[in-house]
């Protein structure tokens, strides 16, 4: 049933209050462009008058009125000019325009929110009963795409998290386009049993360096060394192969010493070589790290970075200089900010350049043909205390890690060698 909803304009004369006019406006439903906190308003300024439409707080105060036209307006004050008269007449027709302009503006834009809205996206997928070369049983949750994915993302929390501290992140990537899959990493969430349990204890080193591992053998998929991330990419393989996802658009985040543990496990990727059958690995294309740890608990990033691979070209690199990576930390995170500094100090300075809002990246202009090619380096510095998979869903703000995830995903979706 479609219902009017009716929008205070508000007058101050001087010291003196008038009652508002109503303008009544048809909607099928309150505009959902003020459902998310926009606060339009418009000023006409005189000398002795001032006149905003405006809405109060980021939730308007939605009236259903039964009348059906325009212009219904009373005051208290009486008009005791001819002046006062024609001048208010004249402001009324100017605000009616304008809102008869702006309700069909908001009309189009309910409608538009309303068809994306009646969009689903597709139901979330638990799987269980994946097990690791060792025998640790696993559980992750994938986030399929609504059509061909931009890229197919591998999130990776923090270590005493599990998927629900970065589950708002995961859907975010998911309505942006992304396929998205978010493993319980041993220990953790629905992937702990008697004997791994961080909730009760830490994990020892060799539990967490097996989160990352790879290797032994020639053919990837019945290697003898499969940890977390490895059991978690074979499940995926065989997604692939139902043509659901693409992973030669393969993207990794990695939320605090979950980040050191996805980035190393990135490296062990591009350590697989083709076969005759064709690509083993090298399938990362993109890297994203939340709050990165150095060091901590017996493991350390130091190996990713000091990594080499040799591209296309023949030139043999450190993989990290290689692959676009993207670190996002909050206020005064000194690791994530070192971090930043070693794989910048391998670029000429020239290349970087630091915008308005303090944004650091690669410049866009192109390097001279002696200077080796490299992947883009971004760094963002958020004004929050928060680190890891807190600031991994970090809610609101003008420059969210969801948003800026979506955005280097998107710009960074393949790499040439």
């Amino acid at each position: 049933m479609t219902k009017n909803y009716a929008i205070s304009l508000q007058k101050a004369c001087h010291k003196k209050t008038l009652q508002p006019p109503h303008i009544l406006i048809n909607y099928t439903s309150p505009p959902a462009i003020f459902s998310s906190g926009w606060l339009p308003m418009i000023h006409f300024t005189d000398k002795s008058t001032n006149f905003n439409c405006h809405f109060q707080n980021k939730t308007p105060k939605w009236q259903p009125e039964d009348r059906h036209s325009f212009g219904q307006v009373s005051h208290r004050q009486p008009i005791k000019t001819v002046g006062q008269i024609l001048f208010r007449q004249l402001i009324h027709k100017k605000l009616m325009a304008f809102c008869l302009i702006a309700s069909t503006c908001w009309v189009m834009t309910a409608q538009s929110a309303d068809e994306n809205s009646t969009k689903k996206m597709p139901a979330v997928e638990r799987v269980k009963n994946l097990v690791t070369s060792d025998g640790v049983p696993l559980q992750l949750v994938y986030y399929p795409s609504q059509g061909k994915p931009t890229a197919t993302v591998i999130l990776v929390h923090d270590i005493g998290g599990s998927e629900k501290t970065v589950r708002k992140l995961a859907s975010g990537l998911q309505k942006a386009g992304c396929a998205v899959v978010v493993p319980d990493l041993r220990g953790h969430g629905a992937s702990k049993n008697d004997n791994l349990d961080v909730s009760k204890k830490r994990l020892l080193v060799n539990q967490l360096r097996m989160i990352p591992a790879s290797g032994g053998g020639r053919i990837r998929t019945s290697a003898n060394l499969k940890g977390d991330l490895e059991t978690v990419r074979n499940w995926l393989v065989e997604k692939e192969a139902e043509g659901d996802i693409d992973l030669e658009q393969l993207c990794v985040i990695g939320s605090g010493l979950g980040g050191t543990l996805a980035a190393t496990w990135a490296v062990a990727d591009w350590h697989w070589l083709p076969n005759t059958q064709g690509p083993q690995g090298q399938q990362v294309r993109t890297i994203i790290l939340i709050s990165p740890v150095w060091a901590d608990q017996g493991i350390s990033i130091t190996n990713a970075l000091n990594a080499r691979t040799t591209s296309g070209r023949g030139e043999v690199k450190p993989l990290l200089e290689h692959l676009p990576v993207m670190i996002i930390a909050g206020s005064d995170d000194r690791q994530s900010s070192q971090l930043f500094q070693r794989l910048k100090g391998a670029r000429p300075t020239s290349w970087f350049q630091e915008s308005a809002n303090g944004t650091k990246q690669q410049s866009k202009r192109r390097p001279s043909p002696n200077q080796p090619k490299t992947g883009p380096l971004v760094f963002e510095e958020i004004r929050s205390s928060l680190r890891a998979d807190k600031l991994a869903s970090l809610p609101s703000g003008n420059r969210t890690p969801l948003q800026l995830c979506a955005w280097f995903i998107s710009e960074t979706s393949s790499v040439d060698d």
